[in-house]
């Protein structure tokens, strides 16, 4: 990509495509902000309203690796705008609380302009923003900035709710008002994103066919490991959402404090750890290298919570150990995408390899709420959030060697590049 109106504007264009990334999955994912909200109003059951997830989250998985194609074959500009327009498109439809089939069919094409249009995209687009020295400062950003822009215009959109007469009029309030968000971001992405003319060619300029790339891509094994890491990442990060159930329910903390801690945890590791971990990858020039940190502290911090009583004396002491592997996997989660630049992945298959590492790497989405509950629901409550807390240590280390053996082949391609660069 030339540096021309891309580099010269990049900041602007990374702040609205952050806000960009943390809104568009807003609406898809009201029911986490609004579930008694949408029961109420909606009329469905607490399955169907499952359902609708459960549909937005297989979609997501087959639209990932088509959207990957798609983003290699078409402007940036334009899917991006095109995901957040039909995003809000839907949201006006959602508002008018359709039946529950029409509610289905609206998960589903959430899925397709979330994940098939816009996200393999904006991964492929956000790697060329910056140079290969400023992957993970780049990556870094866009999960702080996502963090700070989401929490504020939600706080906003929760006053709206708030202010309502009636819940149904609040609740329809939020869904219009996420939808006409959506739009317009979706119109200044359009008009601050350059046109650029997408070619599907390898890396000696021969045009590949997607199932050539799709064969190439999975001929590489860093392309397995960043999926790994990945999924290692996004387990830790699921079982990170059950230790304010874990600090009332096990460690007897009150539920203000509780709630205190949640929303810090929550939004503030997120601002914390996605601005911090992409600067710290870019001052050690490795993200593989600041993923095998986050990992050992993940891995050290959830294996001292299995093993600790169940008693409110080691409630400040569970805290503090939430705080720093909380930050840690947030760390992972600003830069794992950035090791692609780093570890070798031609930008020839960025799109296929975002597009399959996102299916694979983001499935324990689809699963791991379930088994969790049925941990919770089958065994006394310490002895199910131990489970939990095993299951992210054992996750942790997994996505440790993955990260180990990816720093290898980061510091191989290094090499390669530097012998390239001295015979030139």
């Amino acid at each position: 990509m030339k540096k021309g109106s891309i580099f010269r504007n990049r900041w602007v264009v990374l702040v609205i495509l952050s806000a960009a990334t943390g809104l568009i999955y807003q609406l898809p994912y009201l029911r986490y902000s609004y579930y008694d909200a949408m029961l109420n109003t909606f009329g469905y059951t607490n399955v169907e309203l499952g359902n609708l997830m459960s549909v937005y989250g297989i979609g997501s998985v087959i639209c990932y690796i088509l959207g990957g194609v798609v983003a290699d074959r078409f402007p940036s500009k334009y899917l991006l705008s095109l995901g957040q327009v039909l995003t809000g498109a839907a949201g006006f439809l959602f508002a008018m609380f359709p039946p529950y089939p029409v509610a289905l069919g609206i998960s589903f094409f959430w899925a397709f302009a979330g994940s098939l249009v816009f996200w393999p995209t904006l991964i492929n687009y956000v790697r060329n923003l910056g140079t290969e020295k400023e992957q993970g400062r780049i990556y870094g950003l866009l999960e702080g900035l996502r963090g700070i822009i989401s929490t504020a215009v939600g706080l906003g959109i929760v006053a709206a709710f708030n202010m309502a007469a009636t819940e149904a009029l609040g609740l329809r309030s939020v869904i219009i008002l996420f939808a006409v968000i959506n739009i317009a971001l979706g119109v200044i992405t359009f008009l601050i994103v350059p046109y650029e003319k997408k070619k599907p060619v390898n890396e000696q300029g021969e045009k590949v066919s997607a199932v050539k790339q799709f064969t190439a891509a999975l001929k590489l094994p860093q392309v397995w490991l960043i999926t790994i890491s990945i999924f290692c990442t996004m387990v830790c990060f699921i079982c990170l959402g059950y230790l304010t159930p874990y600090l009332t329910g096990v460690l007897g903390a009150s539920a203000g404090f509780a709630a205190a801690i949640g929303t810090v945890r929550t939004w503030g590791l997120q601002i914390a750890g996605g601005t911090s971990g992409g600067v710290i990858a870019d001052k050690i020039h490795s993200c593989s290298m600041t993923m095998i940190f986050g990992f050992l502290l993940t891995a050290v911090g959830f294996g001292v919570m299995a093993f600790l009583p169940a008693s409110p004396t080691v409630l400040i002491l569970a805290t503090v150990l939430m705080f720093v592997f909380g930050l840690a996997i947030y760390v992972n989660r600003g830069v794992y995408f950035a090791t692609l630049s780093e570890c070798g992945v031609p930008g020839s298959l960025n799109g296929v390899v975002v597009g399959f590492a996102s299916a694979l790497g983001f499935l324990p989405d689809a699963f791991m709420y379930t088994i969790i509950g049925s941990w919770l629901d089958t065994y006394d409550a310490a002895t199910g959030y131990r489970m939990v807390f095993v299951c992210a240590a054992v996750c942790a280390v997994v996505g440790l060697v993955a990260c180990i053996l990816m720093f290898r082949i980061s510091r191989k391609v290094k090499e390669r590049k530097t012998a390239e660069a001295v015979q030139s």
